[in-house]
């Protein structure tokens, strides 16, 4: 009878990666004003269903002060470009370049690549309005220099005139959603000299699905021309302009923090093997028994990918680890070491990670999830089986042994 056959060392080795979500830029210009656009994905506990980047870039533009609380309301999302200059207008009827006037361009796609330039990953980037401040420079003009006509191919979305200081400040939202090219206008009911104190666009992200990006930071960046009509601008703000810079460069900062934990019960250092049932088999009536096995249970974390790796203080040619009769001399015990993480996908075959066979000669899997798991259960299951069974009970009293370390790398 062999109560005690044998113990098997499994430290589990977590190495555990900052997820980080991050666009960023290229170099700036001369001639070019720089601004960032910031957004993050960091799953929470609280709840594990969500599945979108949070936009994380501070307020500024339109929508900043008076008007936060109306662009929170709409979904809005506005930023000051930095671009300064001036507008010579000319009273005209209609919407022409000669007035308020902004022309706005396409929807674009801006590849985002992670920092350490292994992944890389589409980002759709819409200007859905734009908007700017007009102040009368020598203050001879009209309080209100512009009709309160709708514009053409936008609504206004927002207005704010200040009687003392003869400034006019509007906010176009287009009707297409960003869709293609528009051109906005006011009608124009002064001939005057106007300081542009402020240019500001109206953005919308399309962001990558983030559980399926490795965590960290991805950087992009997008330029866009500022000008009048006539020079081939991306916004055009139409006759009359001489501006201070005629280049926007805007950059993306995408930061993905997929959390990973992994939590182990006391005494997940040693499994024991012995027959399911126990040996009351084996030691009353001689049955050999078909397997002698420990299912060691964990629970798991994640909302990303993480990979599994083994390693065998005795390796074996075919990549199990083996254990070894340290009383006296005998062949080594093959061990089968199989992984189930229920919820889970292994990424390139996209089959259930249950019973999943970990060798040291396989390519690390690498797992995914659709949502985030907290406290996932789940299981490393350890056997000797068949023959090999048999020849560890032909010596009765020895102790069989071997270190096993089981590798989960949350950034693979």
């Amino acid at each position: 009878m062999i109560r005690d056959l044998l113990s098997i060392a499994v430290p589990v080795r977590l190495r555990q990666a900052l997820c980080a979500l991050a666009l960023v830029a290229g170099a700036g210009a001369a001639n070019a004003a720089d601004i960032l656009i910031t957004a993050e994905f960091k799953p929470s506990t609280l709840d594990p269903n969500k599945r979108e980047f949070v936009n994380t870039t501070p307020w500024s533009g339109v929508c900043y002060g008076t008007h936060q609380a109306a662009c929170i309301h709409n979904n809005w999302w506005s930023i000051d470009t930095k671009i300064r200059g001036k507008k010579d207008a000319i009273r005209e009827a209609g919407w022409t370049p000669n007035g308020f006037y902004i022309g706005m361009p396409a929807p674009r796609t801006v590849t985002v690549v992670s920092d350490d330039g292994r992944n890389t990953f589409d980002l759709g980037f819409n200007i859905i309005g734009a908007a700017m401040r007009l102040v009368d420079e020598d203050r001879d003009g009209p309080f209100e220099p512009a009709s309160n006509g709708n514009p053409n191919n936008c609504n206004l979305g927002l207005k704010n005139v200040g009687a003392n200081n003869r400034s006019a400040m509007r906010m176009f939202l287009r009707r297409d959603g960003g869709e293609g090219v528009v051109a906005c206008a006011l009608h124009w009911i002064t001939t005057n000299n106007y300081l542009m104190t402020e240019f500001d666009f109206t953005y919308k992200l399309t962001t990558p699905q983030p559980l399926g990006m490795p965590s960290g930071v991805y950087r992009g960046m997008t330029t866009f021309r500022v000008g009048g009509t006539g020079e081939g601008a991306d916004f055009d703000l139409g006759n009359g302009v001489t501006l201070d810079d005629n280049i926007v460069n805007v950059h993306f900062e995408l930061d993905v923090h997929h959390p990973f934990e992994l939590e182990l019960p006391p005494g997940s250092d040693r499994a024991v093997l012995a027959p399911r049932g126990g040996w009351t088999q084996w030691s009353d009536h001689g049955i050999v028994p078909k397997m002698l096995e420990r299912e060691l249970p964990f629970t798991v974390s994640s909302s990303g990918q993480f990979s599994v790796s083994l390693q065998c203080q005795y390796p074996l040619p075919d990549g199990r680890c083996a254990i070894r009769n340290m009383t006296e001399a005998a062949d080594d015990a093959p061990l089968d070491i199989a992984l189930s993480l229920p919820g889970f996908q292994v990424e390139a075959k996209g089959a259930n990670a249950v019973g999943l066979p970990l060798t040291t000669t396989m390519e690390p899997p690498v797992f995914t999830a659709d949502v985030l798991f907290i406290r996932q259960p789940s299981q490393l299951h350890f056997a000797v089986k068949g023959d090999a069974v048999k020849e560890m009970l032909d010596h009765p009293g020895s102790h069989y042994r071997g270190d096993v370390t089981v590798i989960f790398d949350a950034d693979p």
